[in-house]
Order: structure tokens, then sequence, then C-alpha cells
């Protein structure tokens, strides 16, 4: 492995220990990253779209304190947080001026952003590896809403499963709490107010959202 690629797992290695993430499940984590070979992927990602590396481990940090409130076992927690870290992966394919635009995106920038969740399948695809497909459907499905008004297959209900309503809720909240170029980071109670509003309008699961806001009181993030 070479250096870059020792960094970029050390990373990783941090947030899931600053997570408090067992032993166990740190070991899943690093044997679907190596059986995958997608180390070198998440390097790139690293390099070439830096705040999207380090929005990834925050969404993963948030994904496993939602697995911890609900439960969800180990081989479950270790997939949230592979599906979690590549995530945004497909980001790769889009321009990097995009992504660092300081206003609101148009309507021709946001159709480029909504290629990466299927340019980001599309990278990892290939692989044949047992439970990789579960990854894969976090990676393809993490912006689906539940009342289908999601991309990009528009899927509804229990189409969408539960590992990817966790990475949607974090990928979210993730996103609303970091400094963006045409916007402050919001404080944790605006955040889940926009996220409450959201379950109510049908859109995320009311359970997830409960999990991480009951999870971030017992555990404030690091």
């Amino acid at each position: 492995m070479s250096f870059p690629e020792r960094r970029t797992a050390l990373l990783i290695h941090l947030a899931l220990t600053n997570s408090d993430c067992d032993i166990a499940t740190i070991r899943l984590v690093y044997q679907y990253l190596g059986d995958a070979d997608v180390i070198p992927l998440l390097t790139e990602l690293r390099r070439e779209r830096a705040f999207t590396f380090s929005h990834s481990l925050r969404t993963m940090k948030f994904a496993l304190i939602i697995a911890r409130r609900m439960d969800i076992d180990l081989r479950e927690c270790a997939t949230l947080c592979v599906g979690a870290l590549l995530h945004d992966v497909g980001k790769l394919a889009v321009a990097a001026h995009i992504l660092r635009l300081p206003r609101q995106l148009r309507p021709v920038e946001i159709d480029k952003i909504r290629t990466h969740p299927e340019a980001g399948y599309e990278s990892i695809c290939d692989k044949r590896i047992f439970g990789w497909n579960v990854i894969l459907d976090i990676v393809r499905h993490h912006h689906e809403y539940l009342d289908g008004t999601g991309y990009p297959l528009g899927l509804t209900g229990q189409r969408i499963s539960l590992r990817t309503r966790c990475v949607t809720v974090s990928d979210i909240y993730s996103a609303l709490t970091e400094n963006r170029p045409y916007r402050a980071a919001l404080s944790q109670d605006a955040a889940f107010h926009i996220l409450d509003e959201m379950v109510g309008l049908g859109k995320l699961d009311g359970d997830v959202v409960g999990a991480l806001r009951k999870g971030l009181l017992a555990e404030p993030i690091r």
C-alpha cells in the first residue's frame, strides 16, 4: 500500500475509533475495503475532492450513531460504514468547480450533481464480494426519498432499505451542519428542524431521524 493510501486508511481508522466503533466492526470494514480494493478510490476522493472525503467521514460517524440506537448488528454496521464512506465517490465524475460554487446551483448544475449516485455505483459495481450489493444499494440510492421525489430512480417506501435510509439521514445532517461555499453551517437545532419537516412531508424515516437525535444527545460527535 502506497503512502497516500496508508494515510487514507489511517484517517478512516481514526474516524472509526473516534466514533467508539468496536474492533470487530472495524475489522469487517477493512475486510470490505481491502477485498473490494477501494482504498485507492477513496484516496483519489481525498486528494481530488478533500471536502467530499471529509463529509463522507462525518456521514459515516452519524450512521454509526444511528446504528447503535437502532440495535443494528455487527455486519450491518460494517456495511453502513463502507456505504457511507463510498456514498459520494461519484462526485469524482462531477467537475470540481461546480462543487465549489459560492451560490445556489442553477438547474443545469443541479442536473450534473445528480449524476453522482449512478456514477458512484458504476465505479464500484464490478466487485464480486459477499455483501457488496448492500453497499451498492446505499451508494446508488442515498438520495431517494420515501415519497418517491428523490433520485435517480424515484423509489418509494419499503423499496428503500433501512441501511440506505440511515445513510440518507446521516448525509443530510452532515451536509446541513457543515460550512458550504454558499452558506454557513447550521446549528444542530436548525438542522433537526429541517429533518423533522422532511419527516412530516413523508420524505425521511422518522425512526431514523429520532435515533440520530437521541444518539447525538447521548454521545456528541467528536
